[in-house]
């Protein structure tokens, strides 16, 4: 099974190392037309029909608003999950540990090669910021991951007692 976890894992993390190059490789036009219309949607669900009332330039004002938000969300999602797909691919690691530092590690480097690609798309600059914002998801996965692993642990070792 563990072999088949890391083989999985690895895979998994390419293809999301592909997604991220992917939305990395768009141009800012395009970026804010695919974020445009995703805040569009998440405004339509949190303020309903009443948005659509407001006056066009307050519409314009509340999208640009929550811009930033859902931008950074994203990068801290994304490097979450790659988090937990190299986690995985390093499941053949016997010291948990080492597959959380490498995790980390590999997550940031990614993030870096990340940043210095945008410099190659129109429109797009690279952010230390981002970086920051990156390694705090993949961080926040690590920890994720190792309550939900005390959790299980500390169940099976009441499990086992009773």
């Amino acid at each position: 099974m563990k072999k088949r976890t890391w083989i999985i894992g690895l895979v998994l993390m390419i293809l999301w190392m592909m997604v991220i190059f992917y939305f990395s490789s768009q141009t800012s036009n395009e970026i804010d037309m695919k974020k445009s219309f995703i805040l569009r949607v998440l405004v339509d669900i949190f303020e309903g029909k009443k948005f659509h009332n407001y006056p066009i330039e307050l519409q314009n004002q509340i999208i640009s608003d929550i811009s930033f938000y859902v931008s950074k969300t994203a990068h801290y999602l994304e490097y979450g999950i790659l988090c937990y797909f190299s986690w995985l691919a390093l499941n053949c690691l016997k010291k948990n540990y080492l597959r959380y530092i490498i995790s980390l590690i590999l997550c940031t480097l990614y993030a870096v090669s990340d940043e210095i690609h945008q410099m190659f798309s129109a429109g797009r600059t690279p952010r230390v910021q981002d970086i920051i914002i990156d390694f705090c998801g993949a961080l926040t996965m690590v920890i994720i991951i190792e309550f939900i692993r005390t959790i299980v642990h500390y169940k099976r070792v009441k499990k086992q007692n009773d």
